[in-house]
């Protein structure tokens, strides 16, 4: 079946005669409103379109499908839009110094999915019908969109600082988020699409890190003198952001050229964490399910999990869980865990407790992990480094050799074995 997202597709394809049968999807057809007249559109569907009056006679004669945009979302985020967001969609209305971010279209998401932050609303059925129409429609722009891409994700804390302090310096901490954009910018250049979760910490190094790709070490410099350490929560996190994309791209609103493409995959339940300004699309769900879902199981050349929380380590047995259960001819996904600091392979029997100060979240993960891994063999597709160069090779040298995962499956780059 044909997917048509356009006008000048839906005018080639009536002009053919609707031999094929097709999915429309947010087209205005009222100027081929006539042309439908003797066409038969059985087996077709329109959704979201705007149509007239002898093309919805011939849908009720045809017994063709017809799903019509729902009045229940915000007006900037229609369920058929075309495409994925950019950062000028979601940050729509913003001021330059970061400030009325209540008057974009992320914070009227945000407003519609959540009472408040971490509490989402009790959705009546239209609204709950309308929020899965649009997270559909994201999803299916998401294949779209990597189709035939090399994808590599990074996974890791919404919570991670732009700049390490003057006692973690004197300390000798790893500066992990710079670490990320470090290898996000190489992994960029390698013809790889960085692929996160869309929000701040080391979701916003990962998508710098693919916007810098190509620049010298001084424009990086600039950039990283920009971004100060505010919170994600503080108009200056927005600002600076802003400043540090249009240092790169000539202004904060621009789209960067196909070589400095990532994604970020946020969404609204966390909708108080707003997206990053770095990545060149944002593809924001309301449903976090289904984003999760999408972050491992689009990640067809391998993942980078760095520190985080709950939501890192549920990715992590997410991820574990594909590779533990391939179907027959698939190959299990690279994982790279990112141990600065001995952070994934805490003894087991050495648990953080509340007294402790200070707070110690370093992850008892790895002993698990390599169990799994032994028991269905695969533990030539798991790292643990704490070296930027050594991820690095580590990935581009399990991808030299052509291999199905079930990553390429979903994005419908090949077909699953016989």
């Amino acid at each position: 079946m044909l997917f048509i997202e356009d006008l000048v597709a839906a005018r080639a394809w009536v002009k053919a005669g609707v031999t094929t049968p097709a999915t429309v999807q947010g087209v205005d057809l009222r100027s081929l409103d006539g042309a439908f007249t003797g066409l038969n559109v059985k087996d077709c569907a329109f959704l979201g379109c705007t149509i007239g009056d002898a093309l919805f006679a011939k849908i009720r004669a045809d017994n063709a499908g017809l799903v019509t945009d729902l009045p229940a979302l915000p007006p900037s985020l229609p369920a058929f839009a075309p495409g994925i967001y950019t950062v000028a969609d979601l940050y729509d209305g913003i001021a330059a110094d970061g400030s009325d971010w209540e008057k974009t279209p992320d914070y009227a998401g945000f407003e519609f999915f959540n009472v408040k932050k971490n509490v989402p609303r009790e959705l009546e059925l239209v609204k709950a019908l309308a929020a899965r129409l649009h997270d559909t429609t994201q999803e299916q722009a998401v294949r779209t969109f990597l189709k035939d891409r090399d994808v590599v994700a990074i996974m890791g804390g919404h919570d991670f600082k732009r700049r390490l302090n003057d006692e973690e310096v004197a300390v000798g901490k790893a500066d992990v988020y710079w670490d990320c954009v470090a290898i996000a910018k190489t992994l960029t250049e390698k013809g790889f699409l960085i692929l996160t979760g869309g929000g701040p910490g080391v979701m916003e190094a990962g998508n710098l890190g693919a916007m810098l790709a190509g620049e010298a070490d001084a424009k990086v410099a600039e950039v990283r003198a920009i971004l100060t350490n505010e919170g994600f929560e503080d108009k200056a996190w927005r600002c600076t952001g802003m400043e540090a994309r249009a240092r790169i791209l000539g202004s904060w609103d621009a789209q960067p050229p196909e070589a400095k493409f990532s994604l970020g995959i946020p969404t609204w339940l966390y909708g108080h964490e707003p997206p990053n300004m770095f990545a060149s699309h944002h593809s924001k769900m309301f449903f976090n399910s289904l984003r999760e879902d999408g972050l491992v199981t689009l990640a067809n050349k391998g993942i980078i999990f760095f520190e985080g929380n709950a939501g890192t380590v549920q990715e992590v047995f997410q991820d574990t869980t594909q590779n533990y259960y391939l179907g027959e001819g698939q190959s299990p996904t690279p994982m790279v865990f990112y141990n600065a600091g001995g952070y994934w392979d805490r003894p087991c029997n050495e648990p953080y407790w509340p007294t402790d100060v200070p707070p110690d979240k370093r992850k008892p993960l790895m002993a698990l992990v390599k169990q799994l891994a032994s028991e269905k063999r695969f533990q030539p597709s798991v790292l643990v480094t704490s070296k930027p160069a050594v991820a690095i090779k580590f990935l581009i040298d399990a991808n030299v050799k052509p291999s199905v995962r079930k990553a390429d499956i979903h994005l419908g780059n090949t077909t699953s074995p016989a």
